[in-house]
């Protein structure tokens, strides 16, 4: 653009009528953006506080008008297009809702035959009027929230406190404390814990003795170990079960109180370390979690480990430091053990530590790398040579699937040389009418149970292929298929099953008792309270709890805090991975990690830094010797 022109645009800009229209611009598309999304299938409760905070921000931070378009504002003005570009994909079944009866009233049978060649051209129209009260809306909602927290990020910060009390005196305090409630409520209420489907599954393959890696192994073999004690020593399964609950229960709460323990130790107020320490103590996802069956307990519990360890090593926060490199060592490789999608989180992790710190802790790079190579050969080479089968091909391929299946269903354009290559996998009539838009079990069933999988593996290229070309010719059908699959886990927040209470029907023995019946009730009303009252939903969202972190993110990212940064890289590699292939659009345990490290995330995101604390300790210790 030459100067001439640029120099008029930037008057424009800059003009004080543009500014006032502006101004009732910004005004009227977030007012509609809360309009409309109040049709939205989500947790509307959680669009709505967004936008109340981008109404507030915008009162406090809007002083000067024109400093949207300065140069430093770019980055927020860019992030935010972007979310509210999400939040438009998510929300796609209201956009189209929206442009239906407009162009159903343009369209009528009387005029369709006049100007049905003009009829693409009225759509675009209608599509270029609408988009722009979702799109600016959200963007200026969500430009006004980050530019107000670039503003105050030199007073965002936790006061500090010095305590007595010795760090491991504290450890175990908080150990105990959540502990022995959640076991409590385990023998009372669930005795001997929460099992799925998925958990049968796993203690039937200990009890044959045949196994496979669908569900990771390792977990399996801890699940063994305490199934085992029970049949082999007292000739009682649910006494074993009830011994693996009880260990599960142990280990959360260790991890919790690691991460509370970290808190004290950086001399955060008590009344923050009190709340982080509630949080764990008494949210329904935390007491449930503790004592149900699964792999996702375990993995996630890693995650928070090793977000912990990461920043005590770094941070250099205890007496024994090497301690702290150690639980990184145990976290990462246990990452990697119990999920399937454990590698990626790892391996990008691995990567951005690499970029932040490769220079510094050059050993400690090759040493996680050597981790990530040893969890490979474990899980594959390893498993290969025991027989153990693998996760089959179509486990893994859920979100293209199910594009490929939306394109089958809504589109009627494809070659006889296309639907002759899918055919070849599975009858095309049935996965069609298989398709749920937000599981990708019941065609991944079907093609596991009736079709030819194999046959994908063989023609990979022809596939690859066939799956680009669907996608440039039916560009729609593949976003919304997407967005449907996973949008779950970064928009705001939907009903979908979070906690289980019993367990599942068996045939091997595992049943549940309940000591007190009024108690089980009791907790049962506690979870639903989440599920139900609109206050409390946010608490329980996983998109809400992916916002969050990518706030941390950006608070790491504005303050040149790597080491924040950095550690949000676990939680948003998981959401990442799922995007990119979760067989359900909202499992709540996939992404129990993010529960699990946004209390301490949020935490040290506003924490004073390390020449503050040394400071106060300083002071402190200067004070002790006056007295």
């Amino acid at each position: 653009m030459n100067n001439p022109i640029k120099a008029k645009l930037r008057k424009f800009f800059y003009s004080n009528q543009f500014t006032a229209a502006h101004g009732y611009i910004q005004i009227i598309t977030m007012f509609a953006w809360l309009i409309l999304l109040s049709y939205t299938s989500a947790y509307y409760v959680i669009y709505l506080l967004v936008g109340l905070c981008g109404f507030f921000s915008r009162y406090i931070c809007n002083q000067d008008k024109k400093e949207i378009f300065q140069k430093k504002e770019r980055f927020n003005l860019v992030a935010a297009a972007v979310f509210s570009l999400f939040i438009i994909a998510a929300n796609h079944d209201i956009y189209y809702s929206m442009i239906k009866p407009i162009i159903a009233s343009v369209l009528t049978p009387a005029t369709v035959q006049s100007f049905n060649h003009h009829s693409s051209m009225v759509i675009f129209l209608v599509f270029l009027f609408c988009f722009p009260f979702l799109f600016l809306g959200g963007t200026y909602v969500t430009y006004f929230i980050l530019k107000y927290v670039t503003k105050k990020l030199a007073v965002l910060s936790w006061g500090l406190h010095k305590y007595d009390v010795s760090a491991r005196k504290v450890f175990w305090y908080v150990f105990a404390l959540i502990g022995f409630f959640h076991l409590l409520v385990m023998l009372l209420c669930f005795y001997p814990g929460a099992l799925s489907g998925d958990s049968i599954v796993q203690i039937r393959e200990v009890l044959s003795n045949q196994y496979t890696n669908l569900h990771p192994i390792y977990h399996t073999m801890i699940i063994r170990f305490f199934v085992m004690i029970g049949v082999k020593a007292f000739h009682d399964i649910n006494l074993g079960v009830a011994l693996y609950s009880v260990f599960s229960i142990m280990f959360l709460s260790a991890v919790f109180a690691y991460g509370v323990v970290t808190l004290y130790q950086l001399n955060i107020n008590k009344k923050i370390i009190m709340a982080v320490t509630a949080v764990y103590l008494i949210f329904p996802q935390h007491i449930f979690f503790s004592f149900t069956v699964w792999k996702d307990v375990f993995f996630s519990a890693s995650i928070l480990l090793f977000t912990i360890s990461m920043f005590r090593y770094i941070e250099k926060i205890g007496s024994r430091n090497h301690l702290n490199l150690l639980i990184v060592f145990v976290s990462s490789l246990a990452m990697c053990l119990f999920r399937g999608n454990g590698f990626i989180v790892f391996l990008i992790t691995l990567i951005v530590f690499a970029i932040f710190y490769g220079k510094r802790y050059r050993k400690i790079c090759i040493s996680l790398a050597c981790m990530l190579l040893a969890a490979y050969i474990v899980t594959f080479p390893v498993l290969s040579a025991m027989h153990i089968k693998q996760a089959d091909f179509v486990e893994l391929m859920s979100v293209p699937l199910q594009q490929v299946t939306r394109t089958l269903k809504n589109e009627n354009d494809l070659s006889d040389e296309q639907l002759e290559l899918l055919s070849k996998v599975a009858d095309i009539d049935a996965v069609t009418q298989r398709y749920d838009p937000y599981l990708s079990d019941p065609v991944k069933f079907y093609i596991r149970d009736h079709g030819n999988q194999e046959y994908i593996q063989d023609h990979k290229l022809e596939f690859i292929a066939l799956y680009l070309k669907l996608g440039i010719t039916h560009p729609k059908s593949y976003i919304n298929a997407w967005a449907d699959q996973t949008k779950g886990f970064w928009n705001a927040g939907y009903d979908h099953k979070r906690f289980i209470f019993y367990c599942s029907d068996n045939e091997i023995g595992v049943k549940q008792t309940v000591a007190s019946k009024g108690l089980q009730e009791i907790f049962h009303a506690w979870a639903k309270l989440f599920e139900y009252f609109e206050l409390l939903k946010p608490f329980v969202s996983i998109g809400f709890h992916t916002w969050l972190i990518l706030l941390v993110a950006f608070i790491g990212f504005r303050k040149k805090d790597k080491l924040t940064v950095l550690l949000t890289v676990p939680c948003l590699a998981i959401v990442f991975s799922l995007m990119i292939g979760t067989p359900s659009f909202a499992e709540f345990r996939y992404a129990y990690a993010l529960f699990c490290c946004l209390p301490f995330l949020g935490i040290i995101a506003f924490r004073k830094k390390t020449s503050e604390l040394s400071v106060l300790n300083l002071s402190s210790i200067e004070s002790e010797e006056k007295q």
